[in-house]
């Protein structure tokens, strides 16, 4: 059978009664995720053979009401029709312990980096359109916090953000180069990545003919380089941000 779940929003930049549908898309996007994750996580612990058909209509989240003159979003978790085994219920349970996880700043134990990245792209979402946000349902006392004011930092996350601290300089090959996103990666002079966030070339014209411009990098590709910017050590190795680049 389906659970429910109730979010009230309070506080948002637009009028109660009143969601910016970007908003309201990652919003439900967000929540989603969460769901399916959690549905997931909780086969591979305790029901493995389960069909993931079986998973994903149990996480599967319906919008069910919006009520009027307030912005309050009913939704249905699972099916009616189909036989769980109360895999639905599970999926709610362990929604509200991670949602008073993020209440509290504190992520259950068995919060894994997957689920820790969907809880904080609900956190983001949640800010994005109220200022205090509150979650129930029939089962769960409603819990209330505001989400722009919450620590994203105690979440496990498959890539944590970093911090950068002072400039250091790499010398290697560049072998990667991503012109739209403006990322690049050097295998340096010990074999190792180098991820490059935000690279721009070297501003003299001596080098690039002319004034900067990000798509002389391409001209490097497969080179030696030497590129300079802020450092973050951390898993996953080097990476260099807002670094200029220039042949060795």
């Amino acid at each position: 059978m389906a659970d429910d779940l109730v979010v009230r929003l309070h506080g948002g930049p637009d009028r109660d009664g009143e969601i910016d549908a970007g908003g309201l898309v990652a919003l439900v996007g967000a929540l989603q995720l969460l769901a399916t994750r959690i549905a997931r996580h909780l086969v591979d612990q305790a029901r493995p053979g389960r069909s993931a058909g079986v998973v994903e209509r149990a996480a599967r989240l319906r919008l069910v009401g919006l009520d009027p003159g307030t912005t309050v979003l009913r939704f249905a978790v699972g099916e009616d029709d189909v036989l769980g085994e109360g895999l639905e219920h599970e999926v709610t349970d362990a929604l509200f312990e991670l949602v008073r996880g993020l209440w509290n700043e504190a992520p259950p134990a068995w919060t894994t980096p997957l689920l820790g990245d969907a809880c904080v792209d609900l956190l983001d979402a949640l800010a994005r359109t109220a200022r205090t946000a509150s979650l129930g349902g029939s089962r769960f006392r409603e819990a209330s916090f505001r989400p722009g004011g919450l620590s994203r930092a105690p979440w496990p996350r498959t890539d944590p953000p970093r911090t950068f601290g002072d400039a250091e300089t790499v010398r290697g090959r560049l072998d990667r180069l991503d012109l739209r996103r403006g990322i690049a990666r050097v295998l340096d002079e010990a074999g190792r990545d180098v991820v490059v966030e935000g690279v721009v070339p070297a501003s003299d014209p001596a080098l690039f003919g002319g004034p900067p411009d990000p798509t002389a990098v391409a001209r490097l590709l497969g080179q030696e380089v030497v590129v300079t910017g802020p450092a973050s050590h951390g898993p996953g190795g080097l990476r260099l941000r807002g670094a200029t680049i220039r042949p060795a």
